[in-house]
This record gives C-alpha cells, sequence and structure tokens, in this order.
C-alpha cells in the first residue's frame, strides 16, 4: 500500500544526505509499482473529448502515474557507482527529482476545478524547475566518465530521457486540456490561435514539417538546395516537437557536412534530397546527402551521449528547435554549439512512440538517414519497463490509484 507522508516543510532546497540517497523508503514503495503506459491516440481522445469529469480523471491519473515514473528514475540514480551518484551535478538532479516526487505524492485527490487549478500550479512548477536536468545530467556523465562504462552510461541516459519526455507530454497534456500555457511551447504553433496549441497533434502533416525545418535552414547555408525529391502528403499522430527535432537534426548535420567538404563552392554543392513514404502503419522519411560519409571511427559513437559539447554555460536546455535556433541566432549563445545532443535525443524521440532511426553510410561519399514514425498513434510508450496485464490495472491504495489510473486509460 503506498502511504501519503505529511507534506515537506521549509521553502529551501535541502543538500542530499548520503543516508537520504540510498534509503528513502517513499521511494522504494512507489518503485515497487509498474508506470500504466498510454498512447496517443488515448491523449488525443481526451483533447478531443473533453469534459470537466475527464479533466478531473487525467488530473488524478497523472497526480497518481507522475511519482510512480520519478520513483524508477530515483531508484536509477542510486544504483550508480557510488562515485557517480556523489558528483555534484547528479545530486543535483536527485534532489530536482526527489523535491517533484514529495511534491506530487503530497497533492490530494482532485475532486473540483479550484483543485485542478492549485495542482496545475504545482505541474508548472516542477516543468520550470526540471529545465536545468540535462545541463547538469550531461555534465555529470562527462565529469565521471571513467568510472563507468559506455553502455551503462548509455542505457542510463535513455532510460532516464524516456521517462522524462512520458512525464512532460502527461504534464504538458493536462495542462492544455486544463486551459493553462505549457511550459514548453511547439515551434511550428505560432501561427495558430491560442485555443489551438496543443502539446499533441491529430494531424502532422509530412510536407509541412519538412518544409517548416527547410525555411529555418535556408538561410543559414545558402547555396545548398534541399529538394523534396518524392512525397506523398501524409499525416500521422505525433507530438510535433519530436517529430520536428528529428527531422531539423538530421538535415542540420547533412548541410554542416556538405559544407565541410565544399568550403569553397557552395553553389556547386551536391544536393541533399529528402524522400516521404508510408505504408498503412508507418511514414517514413528518407534524407541522402553527399557529403563524404561518416568515418569509421565516429560511426559506432553516433548514438552515444559521450560526445556531449559546451554544457558547462548551458542552463537550461528543452529539446526544441525553437530553443536551438534562438542559440544559434545569439551569438554568445552560438559559440557553444554544437552540444553533441542532436542525433541521440532524436533517436530516443524517435523510438519512444515506437519509431526508429538508421543511418547508412558510404565512407568518402555520403550519408542516407531513415526515419520511420507510426502513424496511426497506437503505439505504447517505451519506458523500458517490463508490463502484464494484471500489472497495468494493479489494485493499490485501497483501489484510488488502480480506479484513476484504470478509467483515464481504458475510457
Amino acid at each position: 500500500m503506498i502511504r501519503v507522508s505529511k507534506r515537506l516543510t521549509g521553502g529551501s532546497r535541502a543538500k542530499v544526505s548520503e543516508p537520504q540517497f540510498y534509503a528513502n523508503k517513499a521511494v522504494q514503495e512507489y518503485a515497487q509499482f509498474k508506470p500504466t503506459p498510454i498512447t496517443l491516440r488515448q491523449l488525443l481522445f481526451y483533447e478531443r473529448h473533453r469534459t470537466n469529469e475527464r479533466l478531473l480523471k487525467s488530473a488524478n491519473y497523472v497526480r497518481q502515474e507522475l511519482p510512480i515514473r520519478i520513483a524508477h528514475r530515483l531508484r536509477d540514480m542510486q544504483q550508480l557507482p557510488f562515485i557517480v551518484g556523489m558528483n555534484s551535478h547528479i545530486l543535483t538532479v536527485y534532489q530536482l527529482y526527489l523535491d517533484a516526487f514529495e511534491r506530487l505524492r503530497c497533492c490530494k485527490p482532485i475532486e473540483t476545478l479550484g483543485d485542478n487549478a492549485r495542482f496545475c500550479q504545482t505541474l508548472q512548477h516542477s516543468l520550470q524547475d526540471h529545465l536545468v536536468v540535462i545541463p547538469h545530467l550531461a555534465l555529470g556523465m562527462q565529469e565521471c566518465q571513467e568510472y563507468i562504462t559506455i553502455e551503462k552510461r548509455d542505457n542510463f541516459m535513455n532510460t532516464l530521457l524516456r521517462s522524462r519526455i512520458s512525464r512532460r507530454v502527461l504534464a504538458e497534456q493536462h495542462l492544455v486540456l486544463s486551459g493553462c500555457p505549457p511550459v514548453v511551447t511547439s515551434a511550428a504553433n505560432d501561427d495558430l490561435p491560442e485555443s489551438g496549441k496543443t502539446m499533441v497533434f491529430q494531424h502532422c502533416k509530412a510536407q509541412q514539417i519538412l518544409r517548416n525545418c527547410i525555411s529555418r535552414l535556408e538561410p543559414k547555408y545558402p547555396g545548398i538546395k534541399m529538394i523534396i525529391q518524392q512525397s506523398c502528403d501524409v499525416e500521422f499522430s505525433y507530438v510535433l516537437d519530436h517529430i520536428e527535432y528529428i527531422l531539423y537534426q538530421i538535415l542540420r548535420n547533412s548541410l554542416c557536412h556538405t559544407k565541410s567538404r565544399h568550403p569553397s563552392h557552395l553553389h556547386a554543392c551536391p544536393p541533399i534530397y529528402i524522400t516521404v513514404c508510408a505504408n498503412d502503419t508507418d511514414v517514413y522519411f528518407r534524407i541522402s546527402d553527399k557529403a563524404g560519409g561518416i568515418p569509421a571511427s565516429v560511426y559506432p559513437q553516433l548514438w552515444s551521449f559521450g560526445r556531449h559539447g559546451n554544457f558547462k554555460n548551458v542552463k537550461t536546455w528543452t529539446g526544441t528547435i525553437n530553443e536551438q535556433i534562438a542559440n544559434e541566432n545569439d551569438p554568445a549563445a552560438a559559440q557553444l554549439m554544437p552540444l553533441g545532443m542532436g542525433l541521440p535525443m532524436s533517436k530516443v524521440y524517435a523510438e519512444f512512440w515506437g519509431g526508429d532511426i538508421s543511418i547508412m553510410t558510404l565512407d568518402n561519399f555520403g550519408t542516407d538517414a531513415y526515419v520511420r514514425i507510426p502513424k496511426l498513434g497506437d503505439q505504447l510508450e517505451h519506458l523500458d519497463e517490463e508490463f502484464s496485464a494484471s500489472d497495468l490495472h494493479s489494485q493499490v491504495d485501497s483501489g484510488s490509484l488502480a480506479e484513476h489510473r484504470k478509467y483515464f486509460v481504458i475510457k
């Protein structure tokens, strides 16, 4: 049974002590329960058919689900090698997660719209606080690279980032349902009326997303053509921030390497070709360049989180192209680029909803990048957890947790 303890007192953030780090009873209790994964289609159903009753069910699902997901990540940090876990940056991340865990698990059941308004303030507070997590995490892993294997580091980062995406999607979606502004705004939503600024879109259009990315990159790489060679106007369900980030990063990498290979003849550069096609279940993007390919010494590290750039001077990181474009246009921030997170984060985004990215390269010739995105929105979140039908709706906390989670997921 999950026991709700008294709310923590005091406004200052205490430094994590060693006993608290390794022996937090509440974290251990919550980490015994498995998260309840959802699909984009379920999120979209609540968005399109919102009622006060469904809003309160959504609030209670998020209220109960987020502490469980955070507890799993706190346990992961507890299981890091001691010298890694005691790194000051990792401790900062741990404390942020612990604060959010305590804040959320102490929220009382949400029964009225007034309760929900206060809960939304708690969500916004947590989302805003956690904008500093990725820079601290990157620096911590960088400083501890000799104490943890590459495989364990990348597995830890992938799991933590997937869980982070899942919590942010749940929190931001509920904020949108409640009429509150999300903490991270989708880049392509700027021209939409306020009522249309939603976190998850039913109809992402492949050609429109590509044109948005191309229009943002063309001024930075004049003379290098990006040609949509073959494209059907596919519509699919996805988080717009994620698919834009994936395509922007791959196109930007192709442009950057094409420019490096032909520094004196930009107007004679071979173009970058883009192909879009789809079947009944998936949409595919292929981005092809003739930028010389990827050296054999670099290729095995494409998806590794060990090549972080200048995160020491980066305060916050949201993983959106709006943020990256703002940094690229700021002379001071541009000196810190690239940060080395583009391709690894793109793969996390793609795999989160059941998609994939693969890269084929011919050294001294060029590279083809393939992105596969499920277009039906019926794939469960990829949380790196094992599930079974009996686990998903297990009866805990006198039925309240199971009830709120079950109603949101099924109805």
